[in-house]
């Protein structure tokens, strides 16, 4: 999602006219969509499998990328520095990827811990609802599933563990994200304190 949502926000916020108009509407149609559902109705097109789920999940998530890129770029495009560098002729190429991305990509590993947290639960929703891995595959998901089948017989630790498993590791990257966002942007640090 990253490798996709990246470049293609920085290609169309640099480059701006129609191509930037249908992509935004492209990608704005995307990220309308509740993410849970989309990813499930591309895994029932696609089917069960890890590859398959990743790609489900990928999607989903490469607006999210594209949105946060292409507002950056629209904001470091008109930088003194990049004038300069379009004054001094150098190519379009090199300015995207030398001046404008190297400034804009400080705001991914933010969004990346955050939507890896967003990540988890998706997966574990899809394999709950029986749209995600197989059965002898392991995943949090499917032990929520088979679990709550047990909870009326009085059996709670069978999907109460596999949950706080889920809630640990997403609540782990969210502060993940939010410790990268105190190193990248230290201005943030200084005002909380």
């Amino acid at each position: 999602a990253f490798a996709v949502g990246f470049h293609l926000g920085l290609y169309s916020g640099y480059r701006g006219g129609n191509f930037d108009k249908v992509l935004v509407l492209v990608m704005d149609s995307l990220y309308a969509f509740p993410g849970l559902l989309f990813a499930g109705l591309i895994a029932v097109l696609l089917g069960k499998g890890v590859l398959n789920i990743g790609l489900a999940i990928t999607v989903i998530y490469i607006p999210l990328y594209f949105r946060v890129t292409r507002s950056q770029v629209l904001s470091v495009r008109e930088e003194l520095y990049v004038e300069a560098a379009r004054a001094l002729g150098a190519p379009r190429r090199h300015i995207v990827f030398r001046y404008i991305a190297t400034n804009v990509i400080i705001a991914v590993p933010v969004i990346f811990s955050i939507s890896a947290a967003d990540a988890i639960l998706t997966a574990a929703g899809l394999s709950y609802l029986g749209l995600g891995l197989s059965g002898d595959i392991p995943d949090w998901g499917l032990d929520l599933s088979a679990g709550a089948e047990r909870i009326d017989n009085g059996i709670w630790w069978s999907s109460f563990f596999p949950g706080l498993a889920i809630v640990f590791l997403t609540i782990g990257l969210s502060f993940l994200g939010e410790g990268l966002n105190d190193i990248i942007n230290p201005l943030l640090k200084k005002e909380r304190s």
